[in-house]
């Protein structure tokens, strides 16, 4: 049987690889695909990252896997996987609540008008006080009024502080070069109830790279980590089969930096 394509996932602001590590990726790689999930930031390093150091972290998993892996990116984490596909052939590319290649700022516009809540919550985050939010300061960012308490205390974790030079770089400095990716299956997906990410991000989206485009209704910016998270998996899936990107070399299965293939 022929080896599946290699899947990369990479996670977004103010989290790790947890928010794939959870319960998507060991899904697809229960189902054959070698897969891994980097952490993009360095909790110990002597000084701010850059968007151009969590790029080369994900260009260094990426050549790990031996063949160009679809990239699959949530939210910063889409900003990540566009840059990286300007400098590596990949398979494909999905972004998963991702600001589209104008960056962060259309998010931060969306943030501040519509959900100032959400944008509080994000700088209690930044000043170290992720520990100190609860059930419904979560529920506001990522899930939405009918995602049960139980579930949200289950999968959370604190927001971690995110390098203000990495939020500068995709506000201003740093916007992925789209102009110089190659042309390859693209699929961006957004929940209709998402506070951070507006539409329009998804329609630069399919403008820029000619990608296909979805809105997810009923889900809020954490769809990975929601209780209907399958939706998301199967949705990927389809997209694989339907674009022919499911099959290709690979080696081993796993989850990195730990490697595992639980499947849920």
């Amino acid at each position: 049987m022929s080896e599946k394509t290699p899947i990369l996932f990479l996670h977004g602001a103010f989290c790790g690889p947890e928010i794939w590590t959870r319960f998507v990726a060991p899904w697809f790689a229960g189902r054959g695909h070698p897969v891994a999930a980097p952490r993009l930031a360095d909790p110990f390093a002597a000084r701010p990252a850059r968007l151009r150091d969590y790029v080369r972290k994900a260009v260094a998993a990426a050549d790990t896997l031996g063949a160009p892996p679809v990239v699959v990116g949530h939210s910063l984490g889409g900003l990540v996987a566009q840059h990286l596909a300007a400098r590596r052939r990949v398979a494909g590319l999905a972004l998963v609540a991702s600001p589209g290649p104008a960056g962060l700022a259309p998010a931060l516009w969306q943030l501040s008008s519509g959900a100032p809540e959400v944008l509080a919550t994000l700088l209690v985050a930044q000043a170290g006080g992720g520990a100190l939010l609860g059930v419904e300061a979560v529920r506001r960012a990522l899930f939405t009024a009918a995602t049960p308490d139980a579930w949200i205390r289950e999968v959370m974790s604190s927001p971690t502080q995110e390098s203000p030079l990495v939020l500068l770089d995709g506000l201003t400095w740093d916007l992925p070069p789209w102009y110089l990716m190659r042309r390859v299956p693209v699929l961006g997906l957004l929940g209709d109830r998402d506070a951070f990410v507006p539409v329009t991000d998804l329609w630069s989206t399919a403008l820029a790279y000619g990608a296909e485009t979805e809105m997810m209704r009923g889900f809020g910016h954490g769809v990975p980590l929601d209780p209907r998270w399958k939706a998301l998996a199967w949705r990927l899936n389809a997209w694989l089969d339907e674009r022919r990107i499911g099959q290709g070399s690979g080696r081993g299965i796993g989850v990195a930096g730990r490697q595992h293939s639980a499947a849920r």
